[in-house]
């Protein structure tokens, strides 16, 4: 037992080292950048011809990557928006191949370069580009012009519009490696590490090319090694594909692991003429997720895991998904004692994967097919396969990604509930994907989510079964019950709860979990088969579905949409630790600290290695006296309590401890002392939520009851100069122009209550 000295240190050491500053794919060409500001028209009336010949400097102006929904002017709107901006090419680049490549664009999208339609997208989430070295000017600027439509919207979270990920020119040689592929999949039978590297070769020249691929791998250790160079020749304006296979023994890798995310990198550079033309670099994992029976297993490890489904959206950011946003919310998840889940129905931004890499966050990605009546749920679905494709190619080499998803909840649009099914065309349509998927990606997890597999006519035949590595269900209520259903007739693979409640957690501070639920959650550890669950959801998030509270934030969260804790925060955080319990207690003469692990028949359950207590001591006038820490062995399910006792030699009144992950991560907390926290009082009268400035903007967050219609804030640099007012019928979040540099206090009222309290923002 050591002194634990500046434990906070550490922590922002280490986020600062695993902080996702460069993309995973780093190419050895040059990059442009088209963020930042582009004129803006919100319209369903203009033609292609208007749009065309429009003066753009009479539009509005908006921040790309950026969400129309988070303005006040454009709130609620629906449909088409437009967005325009010039761009003069770099000298340097005129004898370059040139691209234009866009993230994401929600959700339909079209894209015109000096008035030349250059194509369409379909698709919220995924990346698209064009090559547009025949159409670029050289000699001067360059506009683009692209159309957002936000009019398709398939579940309850909000269609955020725009163009809401981020838009770069990219420049490269006449020959360029498009991608790499490289999956590492531990043999633990034989002891090795089978390695395939498939890339992606494109030639724009009109001569074939004789070219050299060489790999190189960089370890965590910092130790490098060279796998064997790759020989490709490829035709003239053609694209190929080429893979390397090799071996490496396992006990010289490390592997990564959700408490230990060891990660590799591969750079490979591509030679023609003893000339390097192209040089990519991704980060990768070695590691193996696979279903056997009906358990999980990762690393040849049976593991019973939690989670929870995190909404990509916030009411200041939408859905853009801003670095300091993922990594307090994934962050925030792992310390709730989450580890896997189907984290959403939509791919997550790559910034997010690359955190969760990173931290040892595992996500099963879906596309957006969702729903009774779907009405991508047809067979063979060319559009459905394109997003697979893209999101594949995109999140292949991702440590984190353990398992693809078709869709969810997808059913029979007609007829009762009790009755449902899916329909063949639907059935079709799952088993399809999965042949789809399964050509794309052998090593990881295949599933989709349903709803439907405890219901009474549900069988193989009318269920997707055979082709599932992993079954996924929804249950909110009863869940106990319709697991127990659905394994009697789908018998042999585990499942996993993906989505789990019971109602709407509630808006305010002391929003708690209800009986029923919890004893839900207690009630399916008793089940084998079952592998974990995932509370849906951590955050609130803004809606226009049905049910949802007049403030446009659906109140399915243990957080709010502005990330403020509810009560449930601290159940579920107890529901889901590693460990079964955590004590300390005070004696006069001793102090004593208790660790109860998990058995093996419990959710979660998994092997604790690394992890430490933390403690710290106060005295009768409550000031910290000493902080230490224990360094854990080993912690397997089923192990017996640990038991820590000391004299108390310092008059000790209380203790503090926490259990910390080898992420230096406080998953669990303990303390001698009973808090009660000071009940919450109601009010009759708006609260403010939230306060944040950005661009030159205040955005303010705030309730709203049933009776609420209309909002009027007060505000100024001083609480008694609130000489300025502005009036909105917008509900829960608003936005005013105010100064960066002056203090900033407001107060609010609706048209049936009086003002709330003053609230500040100083910095």
């Amino acid at each position: 037992m050591r002194i634990f000295a500046s434990l906070t240190l550490f922590a922002i050491v280490f986020l600062s080292s695993c902080s996702p500053k460069k993309a995973d794919t780093v190419l050895k060409n040059e990059t442009l950048s088209l963020n930042g500001e582009w004129h803006f028209l919100a319209s369903n009336e203009e033609s292609e011809e208007q749009l065309l010949t429009a003066d753009y400097t009479q539009w509005d102006t908006l921040t790309v990557p950026g969400n129309w929904d988070v303005e006040n002017k454009y709130a609620h709107f629906k449909g088409k928006g437009y967005y325009q901006r010039n761009f003069t090419l770099p000298e340097n680049w005129q004898k370059k191949q040139v691209r234009l490549k866009f993230d994401a664009v929600y959700e339909t999208s079209k894209i015109w370069l000096n008035g030349e339609l250059l194509g369409e997208h379909e698709g919220g989430y995924t990346p698209f580009e064009f090559n547009i070295t025949d159409h670029v000017r050289t000699d001067k600027p360059n506009s683009i012009l692209v159309m957002a439509d936000n009019t398709f919207r398939r579940g309850a979270w909000w269609a955020w519009g725009g163009i809401s990920r981020d838009v770069s020119l990219l420049a490269h040689n006449d020959v360029r490696l498009v991608r790499q592929h490289i999956s590492a999949v531990p043999d633990f039978d034989n002891g090795v590490v089978d390695f395939a590297i498939s890339y992606k070769i494109e030639n724009n020249s009109d001569t074939p090319q004789n070219l050299n691929i060489n790999p190189e791998i960089l370890g965590p250790d910092h130790k490098s090694w060279q796998p064997e160079t790759l020989e490709v020749t490829v035709a003239a304006n053609e694209t190929t594909e080429k893979v390397l296979t090799f071996k490496k023994e396992l006990k010289e890798v490390e592997l990564w692991h959700f408490d230990r995310p060891h990660l590799y990198v591969l750079n490979s550079s591509l030679v023609s003429n003893d000339q390097e033309v192209d040089a990519v670099s991704d980060k990768f994992g070695i590691r193996k997720m696979e279903a056997i029976g009906e358990q999980l297993f990762l690393n040849n490890e049976a593991v019973r895991l939690n989670g929870f489904n995190r909404v990509h959206d916030h009411r200041l950011y939408g859905n853009t998904e801003p670095d300091e946003l993922i990594k307090n919310d994934i962050l925030d998840i792992k310390a709730l004692g989450g580890n896997f889940s189907r984290i959403m129905h939509a791919p997550a931004s790559k910034n997010l994967l690359q955190f969760c890499d990173s931290i040892g966050y595992m996500v099963i990605e879906e596309i957006p097919v969702w729903g009774r009546g779907a009405p991508n749920a047809i067979p063979d679905n060319p559009r459905t396969k394109k997003w697979l494709d893209e999101m594949i190619a995109r999140d292949y080499n991702h440590a984190s990604v353990v398992g693809w998803s078709m869709g969810n909840e997808i059913g029979n649009p007609d007829g009762e509930w009790q009755d449902m099914t899916m329909t063949p065309g639907q059935y079709e349509y799952v088993n399809d994907m999965l042949d789809h998927v399964a050509s794309l990606d052998s090593t990881r997890l295949k599933t989709v989510v349903s709803f439907t597999s405890h219901l009474p006519l549900a069988k193989p035949g009318n269920e997707p079964y055979e082709k599932l590595d992993l079954l996924c269900m929804n249950s909110y209520g009863e869940t106990y019950e319709k697991v127990g259903r659905a394994h009697a007739k789908f018998p042999g693979k585990p499942i996993f709860i993906s989505e789990i409640g019971d109602k709407q957690i509630g808006l305010t501070p002391d929003a708690e979990f209800s009986d029923t639920l919890i004893e839900q959650l207690d009630k399916i550890r008793t089940l084998p088969y079952v592998v974990g669950s995932a509370l849906w959801t951590y955050n609130d998030y803004r809606s226009d579905y049905k049910a949802t509270p007049p403030s446009e934030n659906r109140a399915w969260g243990v957080v709010d949409v502005w990330r403020n804790k509810k009560k449930a925060y601290k159940q579920i955080q107890d529901i889901y630790a590693p460990v079964q319990g955590l004590k300390a207690s005070v004696g006069k003469q001793s102090l004593a600290i208790t660790l109860l692990p998990r058995n093996e028949q419990d959710i979660p359950a998994y092997i604790m290695e690394g992890y430490t207590l933390v403690y710290e001591l106060f005295n009768a006038e409550d000031q910290s006296i000493g902080k230490e820490r224990i360094e854990l062995p080993t912690i397997k399910p089923g192990d017996d309590a640990l038991e820590f006792n000391f004299k108390n030699e310092n008059n000790v009144a209380r203790i503090d401890v926490g259990l910390w992950s080898p992420m230096q991560i406080e998953v669990k907390t303990a303390s001698s002392k009973v808090w009660h926290k000071p009940a919450v009082k109601n009010s009759n009268s708006p609260v403010i939520e939230f306060l944040g400035r950005n661009d030159g903007r205040i955005s303010i967050g705030y309730t709203v009851s049933e009776k609420d219609s209309i909002f009027t804030f007060k505000y100024g640099n001083a609480p008694e100069h609130l000489t300025k007012e502005l009036t909105t019928d917008l509900k829960g979040a608003f936005k005013i122009e105010w100064p960066s540099s002056e203090p900033f206090f407001v107060k609010l009222k609706s048209d049936v209550t009086d003002w709330s309290t003053t609230s500040q923002l100083i910095e």
